[in-house]
């Protein structure tokens, strides 16, 4: 994404705005007058899978014109997605969990469809796939029973990998992931326990198929995990916005978050960090959450790059930020955090480089605490 010389500022506040559950016209038109650069916002959009959000705030503040050229792509793209939610998702759904209900398998349902429900109106949140957690013990029999309805596995869970990926000749463009994991072990840096998060399973209609999902307060804490977890590091707004649309959606229905609640999940499962940052970022999107409860780290390296994180213009600027630093940052457990710094995941750097690197960080930031690590 080439932002040289992009009025940045501007245009992130445009693609925050779009995230909100219910956009403010006057905020669009103020992002649209302080020179966002609409092309790339499209461009951005695209690559945080927010298209459909961008496209119903410049509609809701009557700035479609702005868009240019850029104009019947958008348009195009957002209605695909509204025809896929309406037509594509609800069969996919029944293609994938039905099988295993009928196996007498009690299946979670999260990320994606679960959190689309939570949006304002069928199409707005795209998807790739469609995630399903069971327990490792029941993985076997969920392949058996998922092969017998027409799927096929494009990729087996050998190694590290922590889910079986199946696709089906009726949604082609959608594949599943059965999970029995949520983190590969040489990347693990919280404490969440997928069969615990299962042992708490609600039943719920998840696009029309009955199935179960995890309790509001365990999914936000496992959706910001998700969104910082390495390799991932908070690169895509649609995260921050899945977060807004739970919280609005939750305070609609009468059943608000229980802040206290998810603090407790978050410090059970080593969270409190990539809960923080989420939530903090979550606020450009409308989220009104207490991040006093999620404390931060402010100095050292773990403070610089938080300051990057959330920061405005993060959207538009996250390839500038290494990494490792912010894997670093994020990660709770101390242990975990040195592993971070005696690898530099992702450096491309030798071991004498490594070694130098260690070698000058201050002594703080082997031991630091949230508040200054």
């Amino acid at each position: 994404m080439k932002v040289v010389g992009a009025p940045i500022e501007a245009t992130a506040r445009l693609l925050w705005e779009a995230c909100r559950a219910d956009p403010d016209p006057d905020s669009v038109r103020r992002a649209l007058a302080g020179g966002a650069d609409v092309a790339l916002a499209v461009s951005a959009a695209e690559d945080h899978r927010i298209s459909p959000l961008l496209w119903r705030a410049l509609d809701a503040a009557d700035s479609l014109d702005a868009l240019g050229d850029d104009r019947a792509a958008l348009k195009g793209t957002a209605d695909a997605f509204a025809m896929e939610a309406l037509l594509l998702i609800p069969r996919a759904m029944e293609l994938a969990v039905s099988p295993l209900t009928a196996a007498a398998l009690e299946p979670v349902v999260f990320k994606g469809p679960a959190v689309a429900a939570r949006y304002p109106r069928p199409g707005l949140r795209p998807m790739e796939d469609i995630d399903v957690l069971l327990p490792r013990t029941d993985h076997a029999r969920a392949l058996s029973a998922l092969a017998a309805a027409g799927w096929t596995v494009v990729r087996a869970a050998e190694g590290e990998q922590y889910d079986t990926v199946l696709t089906h000749p009726e949604v082609p463009t959608l594949f599943l992931e059965l999970h029995f994991g949520l983190e590969a072990a040489s990347q693990r840096v919280t404490a969440l326990d997928p069969v615990t998060l299962w042992s708490r399973r609600q039943p719920a209609v998840v696009a029309g198929t009955p199935a179960f999902v995890l309790p509001q307060d365990e999914e936000l804490v496992v959706l910001a995990a998700h969104a910082g977890k390495p390799h991932h590091g908070f690169v895509r707004l649609v995260w921050i916005a899945d977060i807004a649309m739970i919280v609005h959606a939750a305070a609609r229905d009468g059943n608000p978050i229980d802040w206290q609640r998810v603090r407790v999940v978050a410090g059970s499962t080593n969270c409190v960090t990539v809960v923080g940052a989420a939530l903090v970022m979550a606020r450009r999107a409308g989220v009104d959450a207490p991040t006093e409860l999620f404390p931060l780290p402010t100095r050292g390296w773990r403070g610089t790059a938080m300051r990057q994180l959330l920061s405005v213009s993060w959207p538009l600027t996250h390839l500038e930020l290494p990494g490792y630093q912010l894997n670093y940052a994020l990660t709770d457990d101390r242990v975990q955090r040195l592993k971070i710094l005696l690898v530099l995941r992702g450096s491309g750097y030798g071991i004498g480089e490594r070694v130098r690197r260690i070698a000058a960080l201050p002594r703080r930031a082997l031991s630091g605490t949230h508040s200054s690590g």
